[in-house]
């Protein structure tokens, strides 16, 4: 219990220590910082060696640690721009930039956005700056194509990023390690003087082509808007997705079905698990896992589906044990990990911000749902699908409204009524679009299935979004309503275990 104890105090220190660096990122926080925290560890080693003052002491230790530990990241992660690094020269002069494309690449109908990782520039007097470090995104026309690892040269005007609108796009780019951009870019591929012998490189170029084969398969069974939102729904991919059907989402409430996040994946996984009903529960995670893998793979492993993957694991593990401490504090240490490699996503990325709600509703909240949920069959996983999605909604909803300044009054009801349709679209729609490269016929019939659940999706959208005053605008909210709402749904929570301590 006391190393319990010592555990959640260090994760919750480091979160919160995390939290509240956002508005003060240095590269070297003062001496006296670390003096304090020095002083406050040393206070807790010592009284940890006193049996009266164990606990307060572990606890002590524990807490100047975490905040340590977020100090220390932040200063690892804070970007200062020196004469190495391509922002310094992101004066909006016309450069050739030599480097290598460093992400896959973000393809849209008209246009491609590239990452490159510079390695050296050359301005516009023919002066050449070498070695020069740092990611520039490149925005390039829809052909020819380049893709991950090739050495490219990127002609154009660099800059830096800034705010559109309300949108921080500086804040967003910053998340990849992105402060400069060219926007209408001229690209042009770079023989490379030796053959790269890179194996991850080529491991993961090996996924990204797997993925447009797999995205253009998509194409070829579905018509739009159905072959978009297939592609949003399995792989995370937006682009194409007609602007009346996404209008439609965002009056509705539903546009987080079509993006790859941990959501999606646990309800993937609660799917297979609930087709292997003639397994004993325990049993039944352990492939829904591997399939879980397979697919993540099989759409390209990108950073996004990985996270999302990791987080929707947890969730589903959280559903399958019933031992909620552990699967909370297994969260925690997830959450630890991904925050020590980049604090960014804690701040600057709504996906994983949503993400974690997500599946911190699928451990807290859903519990507390299932009198509500227990007349509703099991069928396919259909009751553990639904009650996932309103579990979600009640713990990510203050932040959406935060985030996009509008609630959905009627995303309760359209979420229920397209629930049980997201996993059977998902689950058919990846089946189909394998088959259809062993036997195209096969693929066409596992895909009409998956269709109809699509259209079904996209009629209650349209129809739910036409009802008067589906939505409502309103505008940024003040924060303390979000502190005031997860407050009241704490204090639910705390009151639901004590009555459930109590049988």
């Amino acid at each position: 219990m006391h190393a319990r104890r010592c555990s959640y105090t260090f994760l919750l220190s480091f979160l919160i220590g995390i939290f509240l660096l956002q508005w003060n990122q240095q590269k070297m926080y003062p001496p006296d910082v670390w003096e304090l925290l020095l002083m406050l560890g040393a206070l807790g080693a010592v009284s940890v060696c006193i049996p009266q003052t164990r606990k307060m002491g572990g606890i002590a230790l524990a807490m100047a640690l975490g905040i340590a530990v977020s100090l220390s990241t932040v200063e690892r992660t804070t970007h200062v721009p020196t004469a190495l690094t391509v922002d310094t020269y992101a004066t909006e002069q016309f450069v050739k930039v030599y480097g290598t494309i460093a992400a896959e690449p973000d393809r849209r109908p008209m246009q491609t956005k590239y990452t490159v990782d510079v390695h050296q520039i050359q301005t516009a007097s023919g002066t050449i700056l070498f070695p020069v470090q740092g990611k520039v995104l490149a925005t390039y026309g829809s052909w020819p194509r380049f893709a991950y690892g090739e050495d490219v040269v990127v002609q154009g005007t660099l800059q830096a990023p800034r705010a559109i609108e309300t949108f921080q796009y500086d804040r967003y780019l910053s998340r990849y390690g992105v402060y400069a951009v060219i926007y209408r870019a001229g690209m042009q591929k770079k023989q490379s003087v030796a053959p790269k012998d890179d194996i991850w490189a080529r491991f993961k170029s090996s996924l990204f082509t797997l993925k447009d084969h797999f995205e253009y398969r998509i194409n070829t069974l579905y018509a739009e808007p159905h072959a978009s939102f297939m592609a949003g729904l399995l792989t995370g991919s937006r682009r194409g997705i007609p602007d009346a059907l996404l209008k439609d989402f965002n009056t509705t409430g539903l546009t987080h079905i079509i993006a790859i996040s941990g959501y999606n994946i646990t309800i993937v996984i609660t799917m297979i698990s609930g087709m292997l009903f003639w397994l004993p529960l325990k049993k039944r995670f352990f492939p829904a896992v591997a399939a879980i893998i397979a697919f993540t793979l099989f759409v390209g492993a990108s950073a996004a589906i990985v996270r999302a993957s990791i987080m929707g694991i947890l969730g589903l593990l959280a559903l399958q044990t019933g031992r909620q401490s552990e699967v909370r504090l297994s969260v925690l240490w997830t959450l630890f990990f991904m925050l020590l490699w980049n604090p960014k996503y804690l701040w600057y990325d709504a996906g994983f911000q949503l993400s974690f709600l997500a599946v911190l509703g699928l451990i807290e909240v859903a519990p507390l749902l299932d009198p509500l949920f227990q007349y509703i069959p099991q069928t396919l996983g259909i009751r553990e699908a639904l009650q996932m999605t309103v579990s979600a909604q009640l713990s990510a909803v203050p932040l959406i409204i935060f985030l996009f300044g509008r609630l959905s009054l009627i995303a309760p009801i359209a979420n229920l009524l397209v629930a049980p349709f997201i996993p059977l679209a998902m689950l058919f729609g990846f089946l189909g679009t394998v088959a259809s490269f062993v036997w195209f016929p096969l693929g066409q019939m596992l895909s009409y299935i998956a269709w109809g659940c699509l259209e079904w999706i996209v009629i209650v959208a349209h129809q739910l979004s036409n009802i008067p005053f589906s939505s409502v605008e309103l505008g940024k909210i003040s924060s303390i309503v979000i502190v005031g709402y997860y407050c009241l749904l704490l204090l639910v929570l705390y009151r639901h275990q004590r009555m459930v301590a109590c049988y």
